[in-house]
Parts: structure tokens; sequence; C-alpha cells
């Protein structure tokens, strides 16, 4: 049985600790596993479709700052 992989990004942990900056998160279909924010998948790699859900995620919470937040893949 495959664990079960994050594709992600990290956040500062003090800006998750805003329940408004958390809602935010769960606004637009992300999972919270501190400090990282994302989405669970079951295959070894990710769809387009889940890679361009988290992109567009990412970029409607931090924007110009997107840089900033490298999305990757972790195992849980």
């Amino acid at each position: 049985m495959n664990d079960m992989k994050f594709l992600c990004t990290k956040v500062k942990e003090n800006w998750l600790t805003s329940p408004q900056n958390r809602e935010k998160v769960t606004a637009q279909g992300l999972s919270i596993k501190e400090p990282f924010i994302g989405m669970e998948i079951n295959n070894n790699e990710p769809s387009e479709e889940e890679k361009n859900k988290v992109d567009k995620a990412v970029n409607n919470l931090f924007g110009n700052h997107i840089k900033a937040f490298p999305i990757r893949l972790i195992e849980l």
C-alpha cells in the first residue's frame, strides 16, 4: 500500500496561528498539515489538475510573493 503524499508549500508557523489565514487556506480548498498547506494525493506523482489546483490556490493566497512558496511533494 502506498503512503499518502502531500502536494504542498511551507508557510511560516506564525502565519498559521491566525484564524483568518487558516480560513483563507481552507476556502481555497487546501488542507493544513503544519507548517505545510496543500492537498493529499494518492499517487506517486500529482496530476496536472492537482498541480493546477495547488498553484492557483497558492497564487490566490500569496500573489506577488508566489516565488517564496515553492510547491513540492512530501510523504505524510
